[in-house]
């Protein structure tokens, strides 16, 4: 890839031309994008298709990100503070120590996702998807076990283990 059509598909994501960026995508399958470290708080990404990508410390507090497709990302350490997830799939997703402070999780879909250190403190969680996940050590205060699906998740060092 080079550099010109890197930065043609980045600007798609940051100007939130997410069709375009779709286009581009699904003509580019074998490219793993890399956007670590970038700032894209407060941006629409609803239906997004980012599965694959490499995303290390990126922002998207505040952002739209319903319907996105994040599977098989590496998502470490990412912010996702405030943002919407409404039906994102986030499976088979690398998200350690990532925060999702305040963030709507409804629907959202982490089955065999790695979330071990994150942040879930404030979250709305309602049918949120957790099957076979790893959960060790994650914050999840104030937030019900009973609206999660939990078959199989390692709970370890959480306020859920042992219920």
């Amino acid at each position: 890839m080079s550099l010109s059509e890197k930065t043609e598909w980045i600007e798609l994501l940051l100007q939130s031309k997410i069709s375009d960026f779709n286009e581009w995508r699904f003509s580019n399958l074998t490219v793993r994008p890399d956007i670590s470290k970038m700032d894209f708080s407060n941006r629409d990404m609803s239906g997004a298709a980012l599965n694959g990508v490499r995303c290390v410390g990126t922002n998207f507090s505040g952002s739209n990100l319903s319907n996105i497709n994040l599977v098989q990302a590496e998502m470490t350490s990412c912010n996702f503070d405030g943002a919407i997830l409404i039906d994102a799939l986030m499976m088979y997703g690398e998200l350690k120590k990532s925060s999702f402070e305040d963030a709507n999780l409804t629907r959202t879909n982490f089955m065999w996702a790695d979330l071990r250190e994150c942040d879930f403190t404030g979250s709305t969680m309602t049918k949120t998807v957790f099957v076979e996940a790893k959960l060790q050590y994650a914050k999840l205060e104030n937030i019900k076990k009973d609206v999660v699906y939990l078959k199989f998740a390692k709970l370890d060092g959480t306020n859920w283990a042992g219920d």
